[in-house]
């Protein structure tokens, strides 16, 4: 059976560890505007904890074989139209991934450190990764982006640096999805007219110091960036999917 959340301690038991990225996400999401806002959705039910929000569903966890064919009812129905899971459950409901690709997860030891008190302006994050735009590295429209990336810094559910070179924005990195115990590495970008310049590096260095003592995730694009992250310590613990709703 499957029911609106409507307090935390509803949540799965697993939300201490949060060894998965997609329940790190919908936890987040539900700190930073509470689980009575319009346009946040969240359910648990049938070994899944769910969320929908701008027309993404997302599932964390793997369904229970005897309601595959319900979960699957009540995601075609829930008027999302994309969803977003692990390959592994994605396949397993039936929906064909329309993307796919590693997640990668990076381990830190010691405490949890609070998040600094000032952060970057949105606005300039913002000019980073549009001067990256790519087929591989989509980026929102400027309002959705500003208004949710700053409400969710000012709520200490993200985490942001920005590096500048003569006062110009030159690279940045976000953590979009940040509890406690995890954090999830959104986007990292580097101005085109500042590239080889070691900044990718340094600002993902940077944002992991400030996440100290967290679990930290990201879903990396098929062949792209492997080595990068290698090297910074990530690696493989499972695959992202992207799938649609819609019939």
């Amino acid at each position: 059976m499957i029911s609106l959340i409507h307090s935390p301690e509803q949540f799965p038991d697993s939300v201490g560890q949060l060894s998965d990225p997609y329940l790190l996400r919908i936890v987040s999401s539900a700190e930073a505007y509470g689980l009575g806002t319009p346009f946040l959705d969240i359910w648990q039910g049938n070994g899944c904890c769910f969320s929908r929000m701008d027309g993404v569903m997302t599932v964390s966890g793997t369904p229970l074989p005897e309601f595959l064919e319900e979960t699957a009812l009540f995601l075609r129905a829930s008027g999302a139209g994309q969803l977003s899971c692990s390959r592994e459950t994605s396949v397993q409901l039936g929906f064909a991934p329309d993307s796919t690709g590693p997640i990668l997860c990076r381990k830190q030891a010691g405490g949890v450190l609070p998040l600094p008190p000032s952060f970057p302006s949105p606005r300039q994050l913002y000019e980073v990764l549009k001067s990256c735009e790519g087929e591989h590295f989509p980026v929102p429209e400027f309002e959705p982006f500003y208004l949710d990336t700053s409400h969710r810094l000012r709520h200490g559910t993200a985490a942001a640096v920005l590096h500048q070179i003569d006062g110009q924005p030159a690279a940045c990195a976000l953590a979009l999805a940040v509890t406690q115990t995890a954090a999830l590495l959104t986007a990292v970008a580097v101005h085109p007219r500042f590239r080889h310049k070691g900044l990718g590096s340094r600002v993902v260095e940077e944002i992991c110091r400030q996440l100290g003592g967290r679990r930290l995730f990201l879903f990396r694009s098929p062949e792209e960036n492997q080595s990068f992250y290698e090297k910074l310590g990530f690696v493989p613990c499972g695959e992202w999917a992207q799938s649609s709703l819609l019939e």
